[in-house]
């Protein structure tokens, strides 16, 4: 019997291992999990399954990125030589001339209304598949404990 490879198997030689696609800061959840798209708070129970019918589940531990959120003031700095790049040019370019630059420094990061619906429809799936383990009881009780860095982007997303 051979163990399970976290590596695709379309590359043999690939250093960069399958999984490595959940961990993007840069793409939508649905775009990793595509059965998203017809159904937001479909599960895909072939992810985690217990070895038993007798087994379960007794703790979660759950690595969970931000949400969807506004640029970072890096990028819209870029965003904003950009678009006087664009407003400057003599060419007409398709429309982007009329491109108004809405961002603002003061958005830098921070979770935007996606984000804030990304992680109410992940906590309504985990809320569903693990239901001994995330309810009520657990969360009045002190049994659920939420710990993340202090990126401004990561504590709005618990929130």
């Amino acid at each position: 019997m051979s163990s399970p490879s976290i590596h695709s198997s379309a590359s043999k030689t690939s250093s960069i291992p399958a999984i490595a696609s959940y961990f993007g800061t840069k793409g939508r959840y649905e775009e990793v999990n595509k059965y998203l798209i017809d159904d937001i708070l479909a599960i895909n129970t072939s992810l985690v399954n217990l070895p038993s019918p007798e087994c379960r589940e007794v703790h979660l531990t759950a690595i969970i990125r931000h949400g969807t959120r506004f640029p970072t003031t890096k990028n819209i700095e870029k965003m904003r030589q950009f678009h006087m790049v664009v407003r400057n040019a003599s060419l007409n370019l398709s429309g982007l001339s009329e491109w108004k630059m809405w961002y603002t420094q003061d958005m830098d990061g921070r979770l935007v209304e996606k984000g804030r619906e990304d992680h109410r429809h992940l906590a309504q799936r985990l809320i569903a598949w693990f239901p001994s383990l995330l309810n009520r009881e657990s969360l009045s009780g002190g049994r659920v404990k939420l710990v993340t860095s202090s990126k401004h982007s990561l504590p709005q997303s618990i929130n």
